[in-house]
């Protein structure tokens, strides 16, 4: 695998937008309890994190790989409270 951080934003990419079209396009939101409505957000943003501890620990000369996970993570779970208008 290249150590590309090009690399590391696809792959940190996948499971918010996973997250994004099960809750907007299923009723997925509906077996939620009411105002637990980023779950699936919070999944995909625990996935990406253990998606960095196991980059990390496969092979430390991965390092880009891993911080463009962590990058798309960040602004991923940004857009989700900016769009939630969720105060921190």
């Amino acid at each position: 695998m290249k150590n590309n951080i090009w690399l590391g934003l696809l792959l940190g990419l996948i499971f918010p937008l996973l997250a994004f079209v099960l809750s907007r396009y299923t009723s997925l939101t509906d077996l939620l309890p009411a105002g637990k409505e980023g779950v699936p957000y919070i999944v995909a943003a625990a996935v990406n994190l253990i998606a960095v501890r196991l980059l990390y620990r496969r092979d430390p000369q991965l390092d880009n790989v891993a911080k463009g996970v962590v990058l798309i993570t960040f602004l991923a779970m940004l857009a989700f409270l900016y769009t939630q208008k969720i105060s921190i």
